[in-house]
């Protein structure tokens, strides 16, 4: 949960965290340290594509992005140049180049290699901002994507790893609460609430699998509360999908009924769940699945 101190209050009630433990608006900067960081995991990238691929593996990356990189337009009082969001420059900059290391490389072996991590790379912040207008894609109170925000990163997820994406989940079962204050709106006295519809999409997936810390939270209610170390499994074998998926993600991945993971769990026909920003190559080689897919958050 945000702190009040971290929370910015932007324009149509919109909650905005600028600060907290990765201190977020101050990454929207050109220095050398996040030319640094930048480049190191372009390099993390680019070798986990190298490993997997070596074991005939697929792989794809997923950023999702920050609120303010896509709703820069709804601050008040505060501005940033939102193509200085870490996720933009790593899909777009080419600034790496002029790092001296690279230096040595011939400009066609770079050209190879830059195609090369921006074909792992699913990019959400050109779609985001493109929609961002036509729905709510963050939840006005939270820091996380509104049911319409994952359905656009889903779709875009399916395109890139040429899956057929589910057509019915706006048809499936939904829940209102009137009253719903997300991980920014619960920073404020009394809590800044906001109408927010729960979209409850399993339906063909069924979990067979679910690690012991997950049942444990389950138990005492707190499954809400469940962080790293998560991991659960589905199958559905009414998928016309037939790949197995290991995605490694964080809480924009949740596993929720209503999460971008169900989405995922719904479409193909096993989907392990990993709650990690880590590739755990041993269980990756155990599992031999099709695809690897990772996702984190911009920030």
């Amino acid at each position: 949960m945000a702190k009040i101190d971290e929370v910015h209050v932007g324009k149509d009630d919109f909650l905005f965290l600028l600060q907290g433990s990765n201190n977020v608006s101050s990454q929207y900067v050109n220095s050398p340290e996040s030319q640094f960081f930048l480049i190191h995991w372009r390099l993390v990238i680019a070798q986990r594509e190298r490993r997997l691929r070596n074991l005939g593996i697929a792989y794809k990356h997923v950023l999702i992005p920050e609120k303010i990189t896509i709703y820069d337009n709804l601050l008040k009082d505060f501005n940033i140049n939102w193509q200085m969001s870490p996720g933009y420059r790593l899909y777009h900059k080419d600034e790496y180049y002029n790092w001296f290391p690279l230096r040595r490389l011939r400009i066609d072996q770079y050209l190879k290699r830059r195609a090369r991590w921006r074909g792992t790379l699913i990019d959400l912040i050109g779609p985001m901002r493109h929609r961002r207008d036509e729905q709510d894609l963050f939840y006005r109170t939270d820091s996380h994507l509104s049911f319409a925000g994952r359905l656009l990163a889903y779709r875009e997820i399916c395109r890139a790893i040429g899956a057929v994406p589910v057509r019915d989940f706006w048809e499936r079962p939904t829940t209102y609460h009137a009253g719903w204050a997300g991980d920014l709106g619960g920073a404020f006295t009394p809590p800044r609430y906001e109408g927010a519809t729960l979209h409850h999409i399993q339906r063909d997936a069924v979990r067979v699998y679910a690690s012991p810390v997950v049942e444990h939270f389950e138990r005492q209610g707190l499954e809400g509360t469940l962080h790293t170390g998560a991991h659960v499994i589905y199958e559905n074998p009414r998928a016309t999908d037939p790949r197995c998926v290991i995605l490694f993600g964080d809480s924009y991945a949740n596993f929720m009924p209503f999460g971008l993971t169900m989405m995922l769990a719904e479409t193909v026909r096993e989907l392990h769940f990993i709650w990690s920003t880590q590739i755990d190559y041993g269980y990756i080689e155990r599992v031999r699945p099709d695809l690897v897919l990772t996702e984190m958050s911009e920030r």
